[in-house]
């Protein structure tokens, strides 16, 4: 029990660890992406401290020169601190928020009017980090430091003053030679500061704050969302991981499960045989299997089960088992799969069935046995002549129906006859134009090296689809088996 405990704690600890590492590299991606906004407004704000010094705006020239310089200092430096670091230090942000802030409540200080709507910037900016807590804090530092850059440039007298909120003694004239210096008009000895103050508050600070907590509430939100976000990236990203180590087992357990070490039975010189499956799939419904019965009788089968993926691959496996060991327990293929319809029609649920070829060959006489379940016609070459179907009525599927009725056909094999079974993703391949490889191509195909033995009559089978299909998408798994006689005298 405390093992047990143990483990699970160890589990969480991981993923906390594992989930802290996420969010850090998304620090470091924001404090760089940060840094670099603020290098770009530090160009900008650049080019306007040159514009200032050679008198293109009509601001003071003191003011501006003196305003942007700490401007382009307060943008610069912490950008190129946080890029010498590579954004790897969790101060970073903090000080990359606090000076954006600072730098543009600076400049508001003195002119006002012109930059108000650059305050929102900071907090907009700080949604890249996906933390709720530092969009708060530069909420709460923007309000701070606004309310001071009013009062002082303001309220104060040191930014430029809207004369909608300055209340002169009666009698003063004014004579406006500049409409664009506001605060040189005004004489400040003349100024009420304790009801200016009470007018910025009222008609320009209050309004303004207002609208800027509404953007910076749903800059929290957002904040909070890309978090989660991240969060559920995550989980989705481990979870597809998960399914994708579980499949690449399965996939190996499917492949390691049919017999695939070849030359296959090399002490038996009555027969020679090869197989090959090729999954659409990671995993297939395809399968073959072959095995020795007895002494002189080898079982084979070609089964292909309905539909794709991990049911399919699951019922295929289930539909191997039953049919080797029900072979393997003696009866002709007709009783051996009709037993085994019975036991796949139970409790089938997901309604799978599965085409089957089996067949029982006497390797010291070369008579077989087969039964059809559903599959495809299967390919015989008499020794000398050309590959061509055998055609002949099918039986039901397996699984499909209780108390199927299988037909069975006997056949004969001489030295140097060769069979081959194969499932219908071989004849049902198709190139980009939806064209079908056809049984014709495989006859052709097989007709190519009659004489060549199984693994290279499946290869060359294999290699005329590749080039029929083109690269085009498999749909299908494409399965083979091929057995060529010699005769029990070899």
């Amino acid at each position: 029990m405390a093992e047990e405990k143990k483990s699970k704690l160890q589990l969480l600890k991981e993923e906390f660890l594992q989930t802290t590492d996420t969010l850090w590299n998304n620090e470091v991606q924001a404090n760089l992406y940060v840094a670099r906004v603020m290098f770009v407004t530090a160009a900008i704000d650049l080019l306007f401290l040159i514009l200032s010094a050679l008198g293109v705006f009509t601001i003071e020239k003191g003011v501006m020169l003196s305003t942007l310089s700490w401007a382009f200092i307060g943008l610069a430096a912490p950008a190129v601190i946080c890029f010498a670091l590579k954004g790897e230090r969790r101060w970073l942000k903090t000080m990359l928020m606090t000076f954006y802030t600072l730098v543009l409540a600076s400049i508001a200080m003195f002119l006002g009017h012109n930059v108000v709507l650059c305050l929102v910037f900071p907090v907009v900016l700080s949604v890249r980090y996906y933390s709720s807590p530092i969009t708060s804090y530069v909420a709460i530092l923007t309000i701070i430091l606004f309310g001071i850059a009013e009062y002082f440039g303001v309220a104060r007298g040191l930014g430029r003053l809207d004369l909608n909120m300055v209340e002169l003694p009666a009698g003063t004239v004014m004579i406006m030679r500049d409409y664009s210096v506001l605060r040189d008009v005004v004489p400040l000895v003349s100024v009420d500061h304790a009801r200016l103050w009470m007018h910025t508050l009222q008609h320009s600070f209050l309004p303004k704050i207002f609208f800027f907590i509404l953007t910076a509430l749903i800059c929290r939100k957002i904040a909070m969302r890309g978090r989660q976000m991240i969060f559920d990236q995550k989980a989705e990203t481990e979870k597809s991981e998960r399914f994708a180590t579980e499949l690449n087992l399965a996939s190996q357990i499917q492949n390691n499960a049919l017999p695939n070490i070849f030359p296959v039975y090399p002490d038996r010189k009555e027969f020679s045989l090869h197989a090959s499956m090729t999954p659409a799939k990671e995993v297939g419904g395809d399968f073959y299997d072959f095995f020795m019965i007895d002494e002189n009788h080898v079982g084979l089968v070609m089964a292909d089960v309905s539909g794709k993926g991990i049911p399919a691959a699951l019922f295929m496996m289930v539909a191997r088992t039953l049919i080797k060991n029900r072979a393997l327990m003696g009866g002709s293929p007709a009783e051996i799969l009709e037993d085994v319809n019975e036991q796949l029609c139970e409790g089938n649920a997901a309604e799978l069935f599965v085409t089957v070829w089996f067949g029982i060959l006497d390797v010291s006489t070369g008579k077989g046995i087969a039964a059809n379940a559903g599959h495809e016609h299967p390919v015989l070459r008499r020794h000398g002549e050309d590959y061509g179907l055998i055609v002949y009525k099918h039986s039901f599927a397996l699984g499909a129906f209780e108390g199927v009725r299988i037909k069975e056909h006997e056949f004969q094999l001489e030295p140097g006859d060769t069979l081959f079974v194969y499932t219908d993703g071989v004849a049902e391949a198709a190139n980009s134009s939806l064209e079908l490889f056809g049984t014709d191509r495989l006859l052709d195909a097989l007709n190519t090296e009659p004489d060549a033995m199984p693994d290279k009559i499946i290869g060359n089978v294999k290699g005329a689809i590749d080039d029929f299909v083109a690269g085009a998408e498999q749909f299908d798994d494409i399965t083979m088996l091929c057995l060529r006689y010699f005769g029990p005298d070899r």
